[in-house]
């Protein structure tokens, strides 16, 4: 699945300014995507096999299109006539596939839609993708942190298990400049995913009886 880079449109929305700008019953007009560069590929070079990246499993509240908010550590919200362009697990997944294509770890990065074998598999949780008001009022922080774990596909062996995450303070408490810094915790944080994911097939072991060719 390649990821969709659309552009952001629509006039932001002040937060602070408006009455009724977080929840709402209204019908969401706008539609925001993270355009998150590619990280870097470095000096790693390719050809450690397929990876097949599974959607990510979404944290408590996080598995709509709705773009959340934390008012405290108990009190989960969402933000009014907004949300993302599709549920926040397939917008991470889609950015997820687009990272690891970019470091050249691996000769090619599928979706779990995909029909062909794969040697390696990587699923992760959305734990945290929201921004944070909890520090008081003005703009908030924004928070993006997935809990994975990649392994060999043939012989289930674990090869990783990593954390990673970013965080980004909005600008202002308007939207747009909250979109920004989902942009940027989310690229931190894929950043972290590219490092983790091209280490552990380098220093992978491998397995006595897997073949050369793509383990199922």
């Amino acid at each position: 699945m390649k990821a969709r880079h659309w552009l952001l449109s629509l006039a932001c929305l002040p937060l602070a300014s408006c009455s009724g700008v977080f929840d709402s019953d209204l019908a969401a007009p706008q539609s925001y995507v993270l355009r998150v560069p590619p990280v870097s590929a470095g000096e790693v070079v390719g050809g450690a096999g397929r990876l097949v990246v599974q959607r990510p499993d979404a944290g408590p509240g996080l598995a709509s299109e709705r773009i959340a908010l934390l008012r405290s550590e108990q009190r989960f919200d969402f933000y009014a006539a907004s949300r993302w362009a599709a549920p926040a697990p397939d917008v991470i997944s889609s950015v997820m596939i687009d990272t690891l294509r970019a470091t050249g770890a691996f000769s090619a990065v599928l979706d779990d839609s995909a029909p062909y074998p794969a040697r390696y598999s990587l699923r992760c949780t959305l734990r945290r993708f929201e921004a944070d008001y909890t520090k008081g009022s003005g703009a908030p922080t924004v928070f993006v942190t997935l809990d994975c774990a990649m392994g060999r596909r043939r012989d289930r062996e674990l090869l990783a298990s990593f954390t990673a995450q970013g965080s980004a303070k909005a600008a202002e408490d308007r939207l747009s400049a909250v979109v920004a810094a989902f942009e940027s915790a989310t690229a931190a944080a894929m950043s972290e995913l590219g490092r983790a994911a091209s280490a552990a097939v380098a220093n992978e072991k491998p397995a006595s009886d897997t073949p050369p060719s793509e383990g199922r």
